[in-house]
């Protein structure tokens, strides 16, 4: 029998990512951490301290093998200026290519003739470079030969060996630390995001952001950059809309239909489906406000600072009045989630009341966030029994990961140095440009779980889960919407003839107006659906 799902595979996972992804956790660390004057983006299905706090480890011990390679090389290059560049140039490059495609094969014949042809190489290349500073033999012509290459050139070439061969061993102890830590904090039964990483004192100056980002992520409000406002929760599936005359069964009278009263409604109907375990167990319901980053000038309340970050939170009765009388960039909305297949699939959907006198206006847009990467499940696949083939592809891993570590390892290490000059003048300008531009966007630009996420599903079943879970919200919010409107005397005689066929095919046909599918037809109609098709997953893109 499988393991049951933690609700904690998420966070898990995305801890996983955040070690053992470079560049994930560099750009997590940028979007989140260096920028502190743009909004944070909701965390849906899992949290983000821990998330960060791992990231920020992976870094660290990233940084000291960066400044080890950087004066390793450097060492190198003293010793043997004509071998180091041609390891650079050649060796690196070639044991690159074959230690990546040996990392990711399960064939311990592939590792083997990878690190052998690796280790052949290397010791060909030093022979050669051995042989250009030893002078040929003595000739009557040339009683006294010179060497082909300058002594000072060639160096000590067998010692500059040694030297990469140490820069070789710490990054092997570089993965062998990560493997460890996967195994030992990381690993389903031994996860807890309460156990994440503690911030050393040489970074205590990041307290104070994460602890800003704890209150963005209990907020009700989005703050969102650019068209989408839905930043956090995947991409747009599915969206549509109808307007329903207000109007009684027996004359043209008018009913008057409060926002608030409908809303309420809709939430207890969807709680009480919540609570049954074979309806939609975990089902998260929240009204939340999402405001354009860019019209914020309009929303002093979020806003009390220009050159701080924007408030997420409004009260309860600030969220009433906006839900009462949306206006401009800024919508309430009540949101309902349901998480699966351990928080890694989120169907989500997103429904907007309003009314303008004779009609009442729903507005229903759907997301769904799909699972990670592949590759961050394969901590499952780790035993803790260190086999050849373990061992084997450690030692690939660590090959491939010198030849992508030491190009780079010059301009991370100057990166870092001057890490605190760039940071501050770049919160200078962009808080200057926020000071003078009453249209800049301080919304939300980057969302750990979308970014993480795999263009494809792992499972057919994640997908049809996704689509089983959308229709029982939609069927059980036009039931709480019937009823509503059938206890307020509102004509819904058309409506609820059109009902079995909304819900079976997508249609709907209020007062003259219908959507079929992603057809709109009507004067007051709109309908829009972008299902995909996915792909089985294949592994992600280098």
């Amino acid at each position: 029998m499988s393991l049951p799902f933690s609700p904690d595979d998420t966070t898990r996972y995305l801890c996983v990512a955040a070690r053992t992804d470079e560049g994930f956790a560099e750009r997590m660390s940028k979007a989140l951490l260096h920028d502190d004057l743009h909004a944070t983006a909701p965390s849906v299905g899992f949290s983000l301290r821990p998330v960060l706090l791992h990231a920020l480890a992976g870094i660290r011990q990233r940084r000291v093998r960066d400044w080890f390679l950087l004066a390793a090389t450097a060492l190198a290059l003293v010793i043997s200026p004509l071998w180091t560049v041609l390891a650079l140039l050649v060796v690196l490059p070639v044991a690159g290519g074959l230690a990546r495609r040996a990392a990711e094969s399960r064939r311990l014949r592939d590792i083997v003739f990878a690190l052998i042809t690796l280790a052949g190489l290397v010791l060909v290349t030093v022979s050669m470079v051995s042989a250009l500073g030893t002078a040929p033999e003595p000739t009557r012509s040339r009683p006294r030969p010179e060497p082909p290459v300058d002594d000072w050139l060639v160096g000590l070439p067998w010692v500059a060996l040694l030297v990469g061969l140490l820069m070789y061993g710490l990054v092997v102890w570089t993965e062998w630390r990560i493997r460890r830590t996967l195994l030992s904090e990381l690993t389903r039964s031994a996860f807890r995001p309460e156990e994440a990483p503690e911030l050393p004192a040489s970074q205590a100056w990041l307290s104070d952001r994460l602890e800003a980002i704890d209150v963005a992520e209990g907020g009700n409000v989005t703050v969102y950059d650019g068209f989408t406002p839905f930043i956090g929760h995947g991409p747009l599936v599915s969206t549509w809309s109808f307007a329903l005359p207000s109007l009684r069964e027996d004359s043209d009278a008018v009913v008057p239909l409060d926002v608030a009263e409908l809303v309420t409604h809709v939430r207890a109907r969807l709680a009480g489906i919540g609570v049954e375990p074979d309806e939609l167990p975990g089902l998260v319901l929240t009204e939340r406000a999402f405001v354009s980053g860019n019209a914020l000038v309009l929303h002093p309340a979020l806003l009390p600072e220009r050159d701080q970050a924007p408030l997420q939170h409004l009260d309860d009765d600030e969220l009433a009045r906006l839900a009462a009388r949306p206006h401009g960039s800024a919508r309430h909305y009540l949101c309902a989630q349901v998480p699966s297949w351990g928080g890694e699939v989120v169907a989500s959907t997103f429904l907007h009341f309003s009314t303008d006198g004779r009609l009442l206006y729903l507005q229903c847009d759907r997301t769904v966030l799909g699972p990670l990467w592949q590759q961050y499940h394969d901590v499952d696949r780790i035993s803790p029994v260190l086999t050849a083939g373990a061992v084997g592809r450690l030692l690939a891993r660590a090959a491939s990961g010198l030849a992508g570590a030491v190009p780079r390892a010059p301009f991370r290490v100057l990166r870092d140095a001057t890490f605190h000059w760039r940071w501050q003048r770049h919160r200078t300008i962009e808080r200057a440009i926020a000071e003078q531009d009453l249209g800049y966007s301080y919304g939300a630009r980057f969302s750990v779980r979308e970014e993480a996420s795999d263009a494809n599903y792992h499972n057919y079943f994640q997908k049809t889960d996704a689509a089983k879970h959308l229709k029982l919200i939609e069927r059980h919010v036009l039931a709480a919407l019937l009823d509503f409107l059938d206890e307020r005397g509102v004509d819904t005689t058309e409506f609820r003839n059109r009902q079995m066929t909304i819900l079976n095919q997508g249609i709907i046909q209020t007062g003259g107006t219908s959507n079929v599918g992603n057809q709109a037809v009507g004067s007051e109609a709109t309908a829009t659906a972008h299902f995909a098709t996915p792909e089985p997953a294949a592994g992600k893109p280098q």
